[in-house]
């Protein structure tokens, strides 16, 4: 849900042509990836305090990412899904100021002319 629902969002408002608001979305996007990464790094190690104010070390099964890497296989990739997440909602975030920038610009001369 994360994920999906700026993304939700950041499509709900492209669909309405408001652009700068689907630009928000998109960062919106990026920043919710930034924010899953380090729960993604953390599936094996169960290290950091989750919700429920246990780490994933603590109670068997609690922690969604071990849970879900786990149950695909791709539990030794932690660290690696992690990265990504973290570099990808950096690059999506960047991209999303651009384009909000791009769009801010190109409205104020419209407006101007």
């Amino acid at each position: 849900m994360q994920l999906l629902v700026p993304t939700v969002v950041a499509i709900s408002f492209y669909l309405r042509r408001d652009r700068y608001a689907a630009a928000v979305g998109i960062w919106w996007v990026g920043e919710s990836m930034a924010d899953v990464a380090p729960y993604a790094d953390d599936a094996r190690a169960g290290e950091l305090p989750l919700l429920g104010g246990v780490t994933g070390s603590e109670v068997e099964d609690y922690h969604d990412w071990e849970v879900m890497l786990g149950k695909l296989g791709l539990l030794s990739l932690d660290h690696s899904i992690g990265s990504f997440f973290f570099v990808t909602g950096g690059i999506i975030m960047t991209s999303a100021i651009v384009w909000g920038i791009m769009i801010s610009f190109r409205h104020t001369q419209a407006v101007s002319d």
